[in-house]
């Protein structure tokens, strides 16, 4: 029987506390709602809610901050597309949807969203050791930097040491075929992150990093941004099946436009494009189009575009010396199977409208 009653104690005392931190998740709320602070108290009933499923006036109270949090976020998000911040208003978007998911205007807006995949290989060949070309740091990491049709912004992929492949995702707002054209190589480096603030080096803060992470990015190649100069023409729409990205790899097409030579990018490229029928025709300052992607895979339907970038090598002839650069042809496309590995890209590894290599102007 003491045992019993013991339990019991035990058990009303856990109730009592639960009922407690129930009631204040609810009553913070009611302030923050009376503060017009909607997406904060949204929270906080949401946690009483979820600690008492059972309790009407915490559901209803969720659900009611839950609209009035969304109509907020819908400002936001048009404040943001207004300012073209892209990245930022399709966040708010998806809180927006995540909170309120059958709200006409969140469906409406969705359906003018692509994502877009940014992926390939970069292989580091014809050197005996970073080791002794970098800092001493806690870290390395092997990145490729990306232009954007925004000239501020970069996408900053990391590069995997066992695979070599990258990846990284964007997004876009409603956008023509010619935006499309503005993603290139903007970098390709190393970023050493020292985890202690006490320093000799230089760092720069890193955003991504808490306060006591400084980081800073060695470049081994640097393209800068290459500036598009025209774009013409328009690409052919072939079919309208859902179609696998390896059912089009253009083998024959791709070696023969291969170019084996290493060459030391630079700033200042300019280069223009002809988008003809089933490829896009490139011509540049430098001769070169491997800063550019490879092929262009659309999937209009689905709201999903696909760049692959290729594989591409970097060499250095001597310790210390200037980096060079290239793409390789490979017959095989080996990367791709490593990429379609990673279940959460799955649906950018499928076409419809049709792929469409990059080929030199003039053929």
């Amino acid at each position: 029987m003491k045992t019993i009653r013991l339990f019991l104690i035990a058990f009303f005392i856990l109730a009592i506390g639960l009922v407690q931190s129930c009631n204040y998740n609810y009553y913070r709320g009611m302030e923050l709602e009376k503060e017009e602070r909607y997406e904060e108290a949204n929270i906080e009933f949401q946690r009483a809610y979820t600690k008492s499923p059972g309790n009407t006036k915490f559901r209803d109270a969720y659900l009611r901050t839950a609209i009035k949090t969304t109509e907020d976020l819908l400002e936001r998000y048009d404040k943001y597309l207004g300012k073209k911040k892209y990245l930022m208003a399709f966040r708010r978007l998806e809180q927006a949807r995540g909170l309120t998911p059958d709200h006409p205007r969140i469906l409406s807006e969705l359906k003018k969203w692509y994502r877009i995949l940014l992926a390939g290989k970069v292989d580091l060949v014809k050197i005996q050791s970073l080791n002794n070309q970098i800092p001493l740091t806690d870290q390395i990491v092997l990145e490729i930097h990306l232009n954007t049709p925004n000239i501020t912004r970069r996408l900053e992929a990391p590069i995997d040491y066992q695979t070599r492949i990258f990846s990284i995702e964007d997004v876009l707002y409603d956008p023509p075929q010619n935006l499309l054209m503005l993603y290139s190589i903007n970098s390709i480096g190393v970023k050493l992150v020292n985890n202690s603030i006490q320093s000799g080096i230089s760092y720069q803060l890193n955003q991504s990093s808490d306060s006591a992470r400084r980081a800073q990015f060695k470049k081994f190649i640097d393209f800068k941004i290459p500036v598009l100069v025209d774009v013409q023409g328009a690409l052919n729409d072939r079919n309208k099946n859902l179609t696998p990205v390896d059912k089009f790899y253009p083998s024959d097409l791709l070696k023969h436009y291969k170019d084996s030579t290493y060459w030391y990018p630079s700033s200042g490229i300019r280069y223009s494009l002809e988008l003809k029928d089933d490829v896009v025709r490139v011509k540049s300052s430098v001769d070169k189009m491997d800063f550019l992607p490879q092929i262009l895979y659309i999937n209009k339907k689905d709201r999903r575009y696909f760049l692959d970038f290729g594989h591409l090598q970097l060499a250095q002839r001597k310790m210390g010396g200037l980096w060079t650069f290239r793409r390789t042809f490979t017959e095989k496309r080996e990367y791709m199977q490593d990429l379609q590995n990673n279940l959460i890209l799955h649906p950018y590894f499928y076409y419809r409208e049709g792929g469409y290599p990059f080929v030199p102007f003039g053929h």
